[in-house]
């Protein structure tokens, strides 16, 4: 027979365990709600809320303002924000299995003939209690102790998701800012060159103008008109094409900053010459700026990520250890012969044989993982190769900048002295329109030097992870 000691023994330890386990509990929730107020202050600097009324676009649109819009309201940026939610939520789930497993319970279940309810308790009654009918709830706990490493392995890989996601999101941030400052460049061209040609469209239309007036009294050939006419019409050309790229220039700009085609009417800025002193880096700055670029950066969190993954396969050769509980209550037939059931202990489990699953994952993981390892130092080569080749675009760009300037100033004379010569009747209005025709192209050359100066810089700060910067 039990004693009123020994019950009062029982009732102290079941306290006990309960006051520990719910110790462990908050212990633990303190914690994790620890890291998770730290990631979230990162997460809310990366995270786009795509919420309350567009921003108004201006008539003339800046580089800047049209950076501002497209990250505040590009779709593309705002899904790769949604997945480092996204794996900040897989983190949390993962350091959520060190906690305790708290689970309610209930059952009724009507059986063919009487059995016992809940074992005899010689304390409480003498006679067993036997029912068709049995009731059973209450709560049951398991709280993981060891699992080969498992649970904190799956954190940290938890962990790296997220940096591989946050990685993601900062080279889709870089390139839209590339692709933006790139095609904002190319309008800048775009209109440096209509008003060229339009300039040039006027010199024609005049020279045309003055030649039917000497065809009229004899002092131009019939032929000399027709080229003319002939120029003026490629001009046209020339310049319906390039309006036509330009407004098709400015739709993929509406389209990178998230918005409809005909949204974005007009833009304003000029092109800027840029020095090779810009890009000028030695072999050991190139090497640290490459390491610090997003798709490097993901390529070495993925490569660790897959790290872990053999660690966390091979511990499914080891045992597991968990701490389980329960405590709930039984009756039978009207809720009656009613007592407690409480239960506690250690379960160890351990995988004997698997028919070679386990060790092929194994397998699997490591051989991902030296996949990985040469993909990161693939990325790593390419990454030195971009830089490398931006530089002698920049170098390229500029030399090419300063003969197109040598070759315009030419150009603009030998069409000054043409131009003379054909107006004084000394000159042919063939030699006029070759001059002319080389004006332009020396212009053109020009803003497409200027345009190629803009982008080979973009090409280097994209290669060294340094947009926006």
């Amino acid at each position: 027979m039990v004693t009123f000691r020994q019950r009062k023994r029982l009732s102290d330890a079941k306290v006990a365990i309960l006051s520990l386990l719910t110790l462990l509990i908050s212990f633990s929730v303190l914690q994790i709600k620890e890291v998770e107020a730290e990631d979230n202050q990162q997460i809310d600097s990366l995270r786009i809320e795509r919420k309350g009324p567009l921003t108004q676009i201006p008539t003339h649109l800046t580089l800047s303002q049209a950076i501002r819009i497209a990250l505040k309201e590009s779709p593309l940026l705002a899904s790769k924000s949604n997945m480092v939610s996204a794996f900040k939520q897989r983190e949390r789930a993962a350091k959520g299995s060190l906690l305790p497993k708290v689970d309610a319970y209930s059952s009724y279940r009507r059986l063919n003939e009487p059995q016992l309810v809940v074992p005899m308790k010689s304390f409480e009654r003498k006679n067993a209690f036997f029912s068709r009918d049995h009731y059973s709830y209450g709560l049951s706990l398991k709280v993981p102790v060891f699992e080969g490493g498992r649970l904190w392995t799956n954190i940290t890989m938890a962990e790296l998701s997220k940096a591989i996601s946050k990685e993601d999101f900062r080279l889709t941030s870089q390139e839209l800012i590339y692709n933006i400052t790139n095609v904002f460049n190319e309008i800048l061209f775009l209109k440096d060159l209509e008003n060229a040609q339009n300039e040039t469209l006027s010199a024609l239309k005049k020279l045309r103008a003055d030649a039917r007036t000497r065809l009229r009294v004899g002092r131009l050939a019939p032929v000399d008109l027709m080229r003319i006419d002939t120029q003026v019409a490629e001009q046209e050309s020339s310049l319906e094409s390039t309006r036509q790229e330009r407004v098709r220039a400015l739709e993929t700009l509406a389209q990178l900053m998230g918005r409809q085609p005909q949204e974005v009417k007009d833009i304003r800025g000029r092109l800027m010459e840029h020095g090779v002193n810009e890009v000028e880096k030695s072999p050991h700055e190139i090497s640290t700026l490459v390491s610090q670029r997003p798709d490097v950066k993901k390529a070495w969190n993925e490569m660790k990520l897959l790290e872990k993954t053999i660690r966390y396969q091979k511990g499914l050769h080891l045992p597991r250890l968990d701490l389980v509980g329960d405590y709930g209550r039984k009756a039978g037939s009207g809720f009656e012969g009613d007592e407690e059931q409480w239960s506690a202990g250690l379960v160890v489990s351990l995988n004997i044989f698997s028919g070679g699953v386990i060790s092929a994952k194994v397998k699997e993981a490591e051989e991902r993982y030296l996949a990985s390892r040469n993909r990161y130092e693939n990325v790593r080569l390419s990454a030195i190769k971009e830089v490398m080749h931006a530089i002698s675009e920049m170098k390229e760009a500029s030399k090419r900048l300063r003969a197109a300037r040598s070759a315009l100033k030419a150009a603009k004379e030998s069409f000054r002295i043409e131009e003379v010569r054909y107006r004084t009747g000394v000159g042919t209005v063939t030699d006029s329109l070759l001059s002319q025709s080389a004006w332009l192209r020396a212009r053109a050359n020009v803003y497409r030097a200027l345009f190629d100066c803009e982008k080979a810089l973009m090409d280097f700060r994209l290669a060294t992870g340094r947009v926006g910067i």
